[in-house]
């Protein structure tokens, strides 16, 4: 019996995938789309556009919960969302536009693949950089310092937000990438947010990103909207055993190893281009 038009094999595929990439979610709080990208393209072997537009609809469904919930402990901030959202969601709408046009192009699309593979390599770097400096007590003192002395220049602070907004919102439009793992160091050192808001504001970002490049790479006809919903439901019970598990196991550790795994399919990428 069919599911969205999968086999039963498909379809237990797709829960696997979702469970695997839900439980290192709930392990650590990242690389959710990083490695529901490389499950995509690696496993699933989709091309790269049309794994773009389904890792943004992944996201952006997996982030809905997540942003409610963090809403309620009044986690996110408001004023920082719109700043960050004022440059990045224009530039994430004409780079998803302008991505989402190019399957044509054979030369493009191995330059995209080149494209994420650096992102995703430059991603799990950032991650091992936060996971180290947290090990030193005064890295959230020198944050907080140099986030006191951003506030004093209101101007500078707020253009600078828009640019950097407007990068990261590019990088998501092409890639689906980067939402949280880049935007958290950004919001602890720019605004002085705690972790906690950090994580929360982050999320609350994502979700408008991600639902701009999924709906717009889905007008473009390059996305699997079955592929998403099954994976985020797969999600579901991983993030469930995933998070249960990591209350008992060290937290760095465990984001070593979800980066290790990371690096490991980016390789991976590589060798199979």
């Amino acid at each position: 019996m069919d599911v969205f038009g999968f086999g039963a094999w498909e379809v237990v595929l797709r829960l696997g995938l979702g469970a695997g990439v839900g439980f290192c979610i709930g392990l650590t709080g990242v690389g959710g789309g990083v490695l529901g990208l490389q499950a995509m393209t690696l496993v699933l072997r989709m091309d790269p556009l049309t794994a773009v537009g389904t890792t943004g609809l992944y996201i952006f469904l997996s982030k809905i919960s997540a942003s409610v919930h963090h809403a309620r402990l009044r986690n996110i901030s408001w004023g920082v969302s719109a700043r960050v959202l004022s440059g990045a969601l224009p530039a994430n709408i004409l780079v998803s536009r302008w991505v989402s046009r190019k399957g044509d192009c054979p030369e493009f699309v191995e330059a995209l693949e080149i494209f994420i593979v650096c992102v995703v390599l430059f991603s799990a770097g950032v991650m091992v950089l936060d996971t180290l400096t947290r090990l030193k007590r005064t890295v959230e003192q020198k944050e907080r310092g140099l986030a006191a002395k951003i506030e004093g220049h209101w101007l500078l602070r707020n253009v600078f937000c828009v640019f950097v907004g407007a990068l990261l919102g590019g990088v998501v439009g092409a890639t689906a990438l980067g939402g949280g793992c880049l935007i958290v160091p950004i919001l602890i050192t720019l605004f002085g947010l705690g972790a906690q808001r950090a994580v929360g504001t982050s999320i609350f970002i994502a979700l408008f990103l991600t639902l701009a490049t999924a709906l717009i790479f889905g007008k473009g006809g390059v996305l699997e909207f079955p592929t998403a919903v099954i994976m985020v439901i797969g999600s579901l019970a991983g993030i469930h055993y995933g998070s249960t598990l990591s209350v008992r196991l060290p937290e760095q550790r465990l984001r070593m190893v979800v980066i290790g795994l990371i690096l490991v399919a980016a390789v991976v990428m590589v060798l199979n281009r």
